[in-house]
């Protein structure tokens, strides 16, 4: 499978220490970053998260697909990746949290996820506790310390940024110097960091697009059923061939 076709998954299944890591960032420092108090079992179940030993092996084994997929297609360098949707049921948060702990599997890589869907946020939800900032407070500066907004999600290696509260006037903020120069900071500052955006449906929201523009490759998640093959062609269309990584159909 390559990574521009369809991938079909069944989907069942202590702030960071950003400030205090070097810009260069080996195999043992990312194994010795600070966690929060990690998920049970269990605990990724109810959340239909993936992980080493999950009885689901075929939805385990197509987020690692997927994983491989967009490291051939950016040759193994690190990158933003956008995932959006045909609708706001189409699972994007899901598909986001999976994509980054697949990535974080790999005990040399770090992946954050970060929640730009100012309609339907839903990445908090995967969180133990409330965040109180979130992205959209620190384009507003509300607050102007990365560390403020970063939050361990229980799962090894993957960090979580909340959209936050702030979102009135989110377009404006996500097309501000300040968004562009915060991804090119978060993506540049460690080599083995791997960037998910999570994002509103694509060709329904102006923020969407602004989004695509500043992402490396995209995902277009399909929601199973609730999709008809123009609505499809017409998000590949609005995301641009050269951007998409693939369309992910998502029966979760």
């Amino acid at each position: 499978m390559s990574v521009s076709e369809t991938t079909s998954t069944n989907t069942t299944a202590l702030k960071n220490n950003d400030a205090l890591m070097p810009d260069s960032v080996n195999t043992n420092q990312i194994k010795e970053m600070a966690e929060a108090p990690l998920l049970s079992a269990k605990e990724l179940d109810e959340l239909k998260i993936i992980y080493p030993g999950l009885d689901d092996y075929k939805t385990l084994n197509a987020y690692r697909e997927l994983r491989t997929n967009l490291f051939n297609k950016m040759q193994h360098n690190n990158f933003i990746c956008m995932v959006t949707g045909i609708s706001q049921q189409s699972g994007t948060s899901h598909v986001s949290m999976n994509l980054a702990t697949s990535i974080a599997l790999d005990q040399g890589k770090t992946a954050l996820v970060i929640d730009c869907n100012i309609y339907k946020p839903r990445i908090a939800s995967y969180l133990k506790e409330k965040p109180t900032l979130g992205l959209t407070n620190f384009l507003a500066r509300d607050t102007d310390a990365i560390t403020d907004i970063i939050y361990p999600s229980g799962i090894p290696r993957v960090r979580v940024i909340p959209v936050g509260n702030n979102t009135i006037h989110a377009a404006e903020l996500f097309s501000s110097n300040k968004m562009q120069n915060f991804i090119n900071s978060i993506k540049n500052r460690y080599p083995d960091r791997f960037i998910i955006i999570d994002t509103p449906p694509i060709g329904l929201y102006a923020e969407t697009q602004i989004l695509a523009s500043i992402c490396d490759t995209a995902l277009l998640v399909v929601g199973y059923g609730q999709s008809n093959s123009s609505q499809v062609e017409a998000g590949i269309d609005a995301l641009g061939k050269d951007k998409l990584a693939g369309v992910v159909l998502n029966n979760q």
